[in-house]
């Protein structure tokens, strides 16, 4: 299997870099890649603000459809904490013509995580009228994209602050919008800004975000709610990273399904016949029963069954039981990695645990060593001829498909890290104040980054249980539409839950 480029995944860099900094055995001496590099440089600030508006006419076949359609660029000055003009915020949205009722057609606000990270991965590798199809051995390409979303409803990717070419206005302190609540408040004004000027207000309309673009679009929930703007139709969280999940026991049975998921892909324990499905859901129900009581008796468990549950971890997981007796049960993502295939001399990956490299050739420093990471290189200058050549848009300022400088600065609130961020009662709130909002959420099975029961795990003790969402998982990674049967699956089913908003 070929591993195109994870490019919507700096959020997992953030984790990486925090997670490997206390595994001793890694060699802090390793280098950096040249592209983290690139993408920790210097944001180019733009002059002034400015407010262009570029609209170019278009048509493709989405979903089997013809649809014409019209591809808006608008600039937007957002404010920082003083009321100050201290950013321009870029969106691309997509309007068609010949499909629906505006009214009520949805309109889907779409945007990638980070934070540091622009919207071209859901834009040209998902969801936008237009993909970049990339085949081994040959230079990645745009083509029409038949998975858009266009044929159902109008898409309008944002660029957050500090990506793109969403830059920082020169001579104000643009400080306060690279923050959970200033980046929320930002964008959820732009959102309510772009519905205005385009008609929209009576149109049904849904938050989507990625990786920490879930984060993203709870807290522009809170935003929204504190700025008395409208409540969105619906909430789409693809890789759900939403805090309440990072406990000292809630973090190992969340970890552990996906960990067997890796291990049944990798054929590195016996599958009995079983599918990825079947296998995820028998080992997640041992994981949230004898696997759950077993770390929560600690010290007082019976050494009897501390063996017993150390060797279904093993049959589960393929690492030694006598490893897991040793280590008080716990798991360690970095040495499930690093040792699963070590046999063979591989390590797997942590963004999609399906890659796997030589170890002898895992020589950049963590978490660059990943063999599912490459940061998206290879398609920047394509994206940028695609905004200017296609759209029409002059670019201000280099694209930057990601910025890592912004999460090494990025406030998570006073007193708070990212891990003891909570997430999920802005939504549980929201879904209060609102019954109607859809609620759908998406994880990839060999996703270790981001495992899909800790996403579920935090919506259902904000009391948003199954019978509120519609939640899929997808024989993927981290970022599922990397994977174009996979791509054809999310598509096929983010159709059918956009239908559904606005109507009870």
């Amino acid at each position: 299997m070929h591993f195109r480029t994870l490019r919507a995944s700096v959020l997992a860099l953030s984790l990486a870099m925090i997670s490997s900094a206390s595994v001793s055995a890694q060699d802090e001496s390793l280098p950096m890649p040249p592209v983290f590099l690139k993408a920790m440089e210097a944001m180019v600030e733009r002059d002034a603000p400015s407010a262009r508006i570029v609209t170019t006419h278009h048509q493709g076949e989405f979903g089997g459809r013809s649809v014409r359609y019209d591809a808006i660029v608008t600039e937007s000055p957002v404010a920082n904490d003083k009321g100050e003009k201290a950013a321009v915020l870029v969106t691309y949205a997509y309007v068609a013509h010949n499909v629906g009722q505006k009214a009520e057609r949805p309109v889907l606000f779409i945007f990638n995580g980070g934070p540091g990270a622009s919207s071209s991965p859901l834009h040209l590798s998902a969801f936008g009228p237009m993909r970049i199809v990339e085949k081994e051995g040959a230079k990645p390409r745009l083509a029409n994209n038949p998975f858009s979303l266009l044929d159902v409803a109008d898409l309008v990717f944002i660029d957050p602050p500090g990506t793109g070419t969403s830059m920082p206005i020169k001579g104000v302190d643009a400080t306060s919008l690279l923050s959970v609540d200033g980046d929320a408040r930002a964008v959820a004004d732009v959102v309510q800004r772009w519905r205005v000027a385009n008609g929209r207000t009576g149109s049904p309309f849904a938050l989507v975000g990625e990786s920490y673009g879930t984060a993203r679009a709870l807290a522009m929930l809170n935003a929204q709610s504190q700025a008395d703007l409208p409540l969105p139709d619906g909430v789409a969280l693809l890789s759900l990273s939403i805090g309440d999940s990072n406990g000292p026991i809630v973090s190992d049975v969340t970890l552990l399904p996906t960990l067997a998921a890796v291990a049944w892909y990798h054929g590195a324990v016996d599958r009995q016949g079983r599918s990825i499905q079947e296998q995820f859901a028998r080992v997640r129900a041992f994981a949230e029963g004898d696997y759950a009581k077993a770390l929560i008796a600690g010290a007082s468990l019976d050494p009897a069954e501390r063996a017993r549950v150390a060797q279904r971890m093993s049959s589960f997981i393929g690492l030694p039981a006598s490893k897991f007796e040793r280590d008080g049960l716990q798991l360690d993502r970095q040495e499930f990695m690093l040792g699963l295939l070590a046999d063979k001399g591989l390590r797997t990956g942590q963004l999609d645990g399906r890659a796997k490299r030589a170890i002898a050739e895992s020589n950049m420093h963590p978490p660059f060593d990943d063999p599912s990471m490459t940061l998206g290189a290879e398609t920047g200058s394509l994206i940028s001829e695609y905004i200017e050549d296609r759209l029409g848009y002059a670019l201000p300022s280099p694209y930057r498909t990601l910025n890592l400088g912004i999460n090494f600065k990025w406030n998570w609130g006073r007193g708070e890290v990212y891990r003891t961020v909570r997430f999920a009662p802005y939504l549980a709130k929201a879904m209060e104040a609102k019954p109607s909002l859809k609620l759908m959420t998406v994880g990839g099975y060999y996703d270790i980054t981001t495992p899909i029961a800790a996403g579920l795990f935090a919506l259902d003790h904000a009391g948003i249980g199954p019978g509120r969402r519609t939640s899929k998982a997808y024989a993927a990674g981290h970022s599922v539409f990397e994977d174009e049967s996979e791509l054809a699956r999310l598509a096929a089913d983010m159709r059918i839950w956009a239908q559904t908003l606005g109507r009870s």
